[in-house]
C-alpha cells in the first residue's frame, strides 16, 4: 500500500485479530492523504477458526460510519502492484462492484502458479464496491466464498483482465487459508527459478523469494 501510485485521499481500516498484534508498524503518518483506522476484534483469532466474516463485519461496521465513495478488501497475504488502486479507480466509472477476473495463484513454498477459472467473479482481495453493496455484502459473513456469492447477487458489475493488478500470494508462513492454492493443486505448474513471479511481480519478487520450501 506504501508504493500505491494513486494520489487521492485513503482511509484504511485495518483488522488485526492476531493474539500478537503485527499491524503496530503502520503508523499514522503511513503516508500523505492516508487515514489509518486500527480494529482489534476480540476474542482474538484461535487455531483452527475461521475469523474472515467476523472480521468484514467489524472492518464494515466502521465504513459506514465513513461515506466513502469505494471500498477496497485488502488482504494482507496477497499481492497488489503499485498501479492497483489507480487502475481499479479507472474502471470504477458507474459499476456497484468491480474486480478482476482469472486471478492468478501463486504458491510461494511449492513454487507453483496457476491460472483460476473465476470468469464470472473476482477473488475476494481483488474486489472493489460502492456503498450501495453493502446491504447484500453484510449478508454473506457466513459464507465460505463471499465473492463468489457476491458476484452472483450484484448485476451492475465490471469483471476484467488488466494484466495481473493483483496475484494471490499463497503458502505462506502463518495463518492457513481457506481458498484454492494455498495446498496441492494438480493443475500447478512448477516455477522451480520464480521465473514467473517475476515476470508477475517485478523486483518484488524477493519479498518471496526466501519463503520457499519452509
Amino acid at each position: 500500500m506504501k508504493a500505491q501510485t494513486y494520489n487521492g485521499s485513503v482511509i484504511w481500516v485495518i483488522v488485526d485479530d492476531g493474539e500478537t498484534i503485527t499491524t503496530d508498524f503502520i503508523a499514522n503518518d503511513f503516508r500523505k492523504g492516508w487515514t489509518i483506522q486500527k480494529i482489534y476484534p476480540k476474542p482474538v483469532w484461535q487455531k483452527g477458526q475461521n475469523t474472515q466474516g467476523r472480521n468484514l463485519a467489524a472492518g464494515m461496521k466502521e465504513i459506514k460510519k465513513l461515506d466513502p465513495e469505494f471500498i477496497f478488501i485488502i488482504e494482507d497475504d496477497d499481492y497488489y502492484s503499485p498501479q492497483y488502486l489507480d487502475q481499479m479507480m479507472l474502471r470504477k466509472q458507474s459499476y456497484d462492484l468491480i474486480g478482476e477476473k482469472n486471478t492468478i495463484y501463486y504458491n510461494v513454498m511449492n513454487k507453483r502458479w496457476c491460472i483460476n477459472g473465476n470468469d464470472k467473479w473476482s477473488s475476494l482481495f481483488q474486489t472493489a464496491f460502492t456503498p450501495n453493496v453493502i446491504p447484500v455484502f453484510d449478508k454473506l459473513y457466513n459464507e465460505k466464498f463471499i465473492d463468489y456469492v457476491l458476484f452472483r447477487k450484484i448485476k451492475n458489475i465490471n469483471l476484467f483482465n488488466a494484466g495481473n493488478l493483483g496475484v494471490g500470494i499463497k503458502g505462506q508462513p502463518g495463518r492457513a487459508g481457506i481458498g484454492a492454492g494455498h495446498g496441492y493443486i494438480h493443475n500447478m505448474l512448477l516455477d522451480e527459478n520464480m521465473v514467473k513471479l517475476r515476470e508477475l511481480i517485478g523486483d518484488d519478487f524477493r519479498y518471496y523469494s526466501d519463503l520457499s520450501n519452509l
